[in-house]
């Protein structure tokens, strides 16, 4: 791996780390409901994209499973929303 490479990977990863902290106060003010819709859509995105990768060996899909990963682990706490909400 070339330093860039190196580089490239720890500004990707802070990015998330950002987008992930900030995203919170997002999903906090969204209703359980469209929450737990967007978990799932993340979901399949991550499974489609990574089929997609596998067979058609293409840097897009890579991609695609990658924001799929993300979006669902933005919205993965769905649960802990609706049974906090309800007491």
């Amino acid at each position: 791996m070339t330093f860039t490479g190196f580089l490239i990977i720890i500004g990707v990863f802070i990015a998330l780390m950002f987008v992930y902290r900030r995203a919170d106060k997002l999903i906090k003010n969204m209703s359980p409901g469209t929450v737990k819709k967007v978990n799932w859509a993340g979901f399949i995105i991550g499974i489609l994209g990574g089929v997609a990768w596998y067979l058609f060996h293409e840097g897009i899909y890579m991609l695609v499973t990658l924001i799929g990963i993300v979006i669902y682990f933005l919205f993965y706490g769905y649960d802990k929303m609706e049974s906090n909400e309800s007491h």
